[in-house]
């Protein structure tokens, strides 16, 4: 047997003049090939039939289709003569591919013409002295995805599903009502009753849930049309608050299935759509085994005609951890933003939301309905904002750039910078948000995120430095994917001279490097980015976060601060949260005293603004960050900080 092929029931070259060798020949090969058994069975002789009962040809035909996982067969008549003629034959099967071969059927005249001696053998050229084929199918079921404590994410599940056989339906109205009554929508029954399949094929509903199903069997199964049964479906236990950074799956397309004929694929079979479900759709999935033997009469193995090793697939287990996925999903509520929580020790993502959010088991379950609603959505919850979220940064990139000017720009820890209610560094000049604060150390900037500290810094870099905050700021892994393994992302924007000249012909000026000192201008980071710089600057690292529990953290880079200057930047995030920060009443004013971390408000131009927290716990050694990003805000500190807060305090449970 071999790949190939194709043909008709007789060559151009054989006779098939009435009572011809080749005549009986090709009404063998057109029976065959449309499958009419009977018709087969009255072109064998009589000793044939004899030999071999209907019951028994039949069943030796359906065992060889059965084992050889038969699509279609086509035999065609290659050659005829007195007592013998050569069928060329294609199988087209589903596990096997299509394999090619020429038997040979044994003629014999008798008064009503040529007949068929047949045996086995003119079935393959293999079935001969009581030899058959044997197969062997292994069908992987796709893995599950973990969370860090092994929860699932998403499993296999049998569920039990109510579907129609409408040809059987007697009252399509009061059946209708019944359904509508046990607890499917309209939507749900309309859809099943519409459906395009044959009316006599099963039609899907909707999943009975274990506490109904009692009453699905004393109510609804012995309606005519009703019928229970199970079936497999992916499932996501926490639903929309894991629904983006999990995923959903598929069904094979057309041109997918089309691809892989003959490998075990069909209709209905799922892959990895996006999240971890589609980037780990390799692992999940496994693959297909299949081997197809020639067996002697006791079993033996005498031939191997084709094998295709099965790989079993494999659980993911993430870095995720469900507690703290289900508060953010909680906190974040109705409001469009985006939470990313990051152990800085590890740099393991512990959860990554977005929101609004989606069920991704309508997808699995293929709900019409539900999915029109969800695509249609003028507020995007199928966009992942945590990773492909572009926002500026606002005041949270002042630890940037607190951090350059201690690194390039001469500032010493004891230095103090007026925090004027004016600043005119620049033209225009520029009012800060709460008036003048007077001298301020870095570490009180930070505390009081007053921007004519940042402004100066900021002029001092551009007078001092060529491009040092900028460089400063891709130190901390911006401007750049964070390379998170298993994760699509995009990757912000970092303006600098260079930028800015490629992409308006102008030059960089005073008021575009002090605009980027307080988190402004073209600057653009996503959700993650920003968790990922803020556990940068714990570590004094840049690392890729982790979200695959196998995965270890890439180290792409250090934060050159030594200990008095990092311990001066850290002491500004703490004093964020006290009670003379910006951020006191979602903290120390509300008895939360063990917390670090920075506001943000960013003005976007001709749109809405967007609020930005990111806070951390415990304040001497961090065990979670969790950044927080709304898409529409007043104020960073209260409306993001409590949400951060409240995350952050569950993943370090």
């Amino acid at each position: 047997m071999r790949d190939d092929g194709g043909g008709a029931s007789a060559g151009p070259n054989v006779s098939q003049s009435p009572g011809s060798p080749g005549a009986t020949a090709a009404d063998f090969a057109r029976a065959w090939t449309a499958g009419d058994q009977n018709a087969l069975f009255l072109l064998l002789s009589p000793s044939a039939q004899q030999a071999y009962p209907l019951e028994v040809f039949n069943e030796t035909y359906e065992r060889f289709a059965e084992e050889l996982t038969q699509v279609s067969v086509t035999a065609t008549v290659s050659a005829a003569s007195p007592g013998k003629a050569s069928l060329a034959v294609r199988l087209a099967t589903a596990y096997f591919g299509d394999l090619e071969y020429t038997t040979t059927l044994n003629l014999s005249q008798t008064s009503s013409g040529w007949l068929v001696d047949w045996q086995p053998a003119a079935i393959s050229p293999e079935m001969v002295e009581g030899r058959e084929f044997k197969s062997t199918i292994q069908r992987p079921v796709r893995g599950s995805i973990l969370d860090r404590n092994g929860q699932p994410l998403a499993i296999t599940k049998d569920l039990r599903t109510l579907g129609l056989n409408r040809s059987l339906v007697r009252d399509q109205a009061a059946l209708r009502a019944a359904l509508i009554d046990f607890g499917f929508t309209a939507s749900q029954v309309d859809a099943a009753f519409n459906s395009g399949a044959g009316a006599s094929q099963r039609v899907r509903v909707g999943p009975v849930a274990d506490d109904k199903a009692e009453a699905a069997i004393t109510t609804l199964r012995n309606i005519p049309g009703v019928v229970l049964y199970f079936e497999s479906q992916r499932v996501h236990p926490l639903g929309a608050a894991a629904a983006h950074v999990v995923g959903y799956t598929r069904e094979l397309t057309a041109e997918e299935l089309a691809q892989r004929k003959g490998t075990g694929y069909r209709a209905g079979d799922r892959a990895g759509a996006t999240g971890l479900e589609a980037s780990q759709d390799d692992l999940l999935a496994g693959s297909i085994g299949a081997e197809l033997r020639v067996v002697d009469a006791n079993g033996g193995v005498q031939k191997v005609v084709l094998s295709r090793p099965y790989r079993s697939s494999a659980d993911v287990t993430t870095t995720l951890d469900s507690a703290t996925l289900l508060t953010a999903y909680a906190r974040l509520g109705s409001r469009a933003g985006a939470a990313v929580v990051i152990d800085p020790r590890t740099n393991a993502i512990l959860a990554l939301n977005s929101s609004p959010s989606f069920d991704p088991d309508a997808f699995e379950r293929n709900d019409a309905a539900a999915l029109a609603v969800i695509t249609a959505a003028a507020n995007g919850p199928l966009a992942n904002r945590a990773t492909t979220g572009l926002y500026s940064a606002g005041s949270t990139f002042k630890l940037v750039t607190g951090a350059a000017g201690l690194l390039y720009g001469g500032y010493k820890t004891t230095d103090r910078i007026d925090c004027t209610a004016v600043w005119t560094g620049v033209d225009p000049p520029r009012r800060n948000w709460e008036g003048g604060q007077g001298p301020l150390t870095i570490a009180e900037g930070l505390m009081r995120s007053c921007n004519p500290v940042f402004y100066e810094i900021g002029l001092k870099l551009y007078n001092d430095t060529d491009g040092a905050l900028s460089q400063t700021a891709r130190l901390f892994g911006l401007g750049a994917t964070t390379g998170t393994k298993g994760l699509s992302e995009e990757a912000g924007l970092v303006p600098d001279a260079a930028q800015k000249r490629a992409k308006t012909g102008q030059a960089w000026f005073p008021g575009d490097e002090v605009n980027l000192a307080i988190g402004q201008g073209d600057l653009l980071i996503t959700p993650i980015q920003l968790a990922n710089a803020y556990s940068t600057f714990i570590a004094r690292q840049l690392r890729t976060p982790v979200v695959l529990a196998t995965e270890k953290p890439a180290v792409k880079g250090d934060i050159p601060l030594n200990d008095d200057q990092w311990n001066l930047l850290m002491s500004g995030l703490k004093l964020v949260t006290s009670a003379k920060g910006t951020a006191s009443a979602a903290f120390a004013l509300a008895g939360y005293n063990d917390f670090a971390g920075k506001s943000g408000t960013a003005e976007d131009v001709g749109a809405q603004q967007h609020v930005l927290f990111v806070a951390m716990s415990p304040a001497s050694a961090p065990r979670a960050i969790a950044a927080v990003v709304l898409d529409e805000g007043q104020s960073g500190s209260i409306e993001a900080g409590p949400i951060a807060r409240d995350i952050v305090l569950t993943a370090i449970k």
